[in-house]
């Protein structure tokens, strides 16, 4: 299964990028090292030359928290649409491939519409990994899942509240709703570390480079934003600086090599490709009796 989810998303992805990093451990190390390394430079960059810190000052002056946010929220709008914007390029190579073969007409937009159900279904509820033999493996992949929704919903819809100077009390539903996300995909990606970790069923016996990037850079993305989020309701500044560039260091890669061309994607395939084929049934019972009306008549 591992095997054929990494060879369709190579199918799925037109840039021939995603082939390259899932054939290649030197292309896909190289791409998450380099998206780190351009990131760190951005952030020296903004602080020297946008700022106009002092070199020394990076390591002896407790930075004021006033300046984080503002452009900040541009660069985030880019690292979340680029990779969404690649994907829904792909949903259009999914459909041509899936749905032009087989030797059906062209199916009607009313049968996409009756059968639109099916995708939000299958992202919500995931029913196909109950079929799993490992017994709680639904919980922590649906967890995973909604918490990494919430958290995109959160970025996507309500930046401006969620990336803020503000302190909010302990009590407010912005705090919550990150706390809520953070502790979903911990659950979710300490499932899947922990399986691998013991490696006692038979899915995680065997364990790649590909297998771990995600839940990595996963981890490392929740725990750097917390930490951020800790010492910035302590007061300690300097500290809350440093620990918010790690975090940007382990997300933008995230989000635009992983996200945009790993594993990630098959978050969008697996409901699209369920979403489809009931679309190609729905077409093919209909099919007969669109037929049979002329020699009714």
């Amino acid at each position: 299964m591992a095997t054929l989810r990494r060879f369709l998303t190579a199918q799925y992805d037109w840039s021939g990028i995603s082939a390259k990093l899932l054939q290649s451990k030197a292309w896909y190390l190289g791409s998450l090292i380099g998206v780190a390394v351009f990131t760190f430079l951005l952030i020296l960059g903004y602080h020297l030359w946008y700022v106009k810190l002092a070199v020394g000052d990076f390591v002896s002056t407790s930075l004021g928290l006033e300046h984080m946010f503002p452009i900040i929220t541009y660069y985030t709008l880019f690292v979340l649409l680029v990779p969404m914007a690649l994907l829904a390029s792909r949903i259009h190579r999914v459909w041509s491939l899936t749905m032009k073969s087989g030797g059906q007409g062209k199916i009607p937009f009313s049968v996409y519409f009756a059968e639109a159900w099916i995708y939000v279904y299958e992202s919500a509820s995931q029913q196909l990994m109950r079929k799993c033999p490992h017994k709680g493996r639904w919980l922590g992949h649906w967890l995973l899942a909604a918490g990494t929704m919430l958290m995109l919903t959160i970025k996507l819809f309500g930046l401006r509240w969620f990336q803020t100077d503000a302190i909010y009390p302990i009590y407010n539903p912005q705090r919550w709703l990150g706390y809520i996300a953070a502790a979903c995909i911990l659950y979710g990606i300490g499932d899947i570390l922990g399986g691998r970790w013991r490696a006692e069923e038979e899915i995680y016996k065997e364990t790649t480079f590909n297998d771990l990037v995600f839940p990595v850079l996963m981890i490392l993305t929740a725990l750097t934003g917390l930490t951020a989020h800790a010492l910035r309701y302590s007061g300690i500044e300097l500290g809350c600086h440093y620990a918010y560039a790690l975090h940007i260091m382990a997300a933008t890669p995230l989000l635009l090599v992983e996200m945009s061309f790993g594993k990630w994607s098959h978050m969008v395939y697996r409901p699209l490709a369920l979403y489809f084929l009931a679309v190609r049934q729905r077409a093919a019972q209909l099919a007969p009796a669109a037929e049979a009306i002329p020699n009714a008549i």
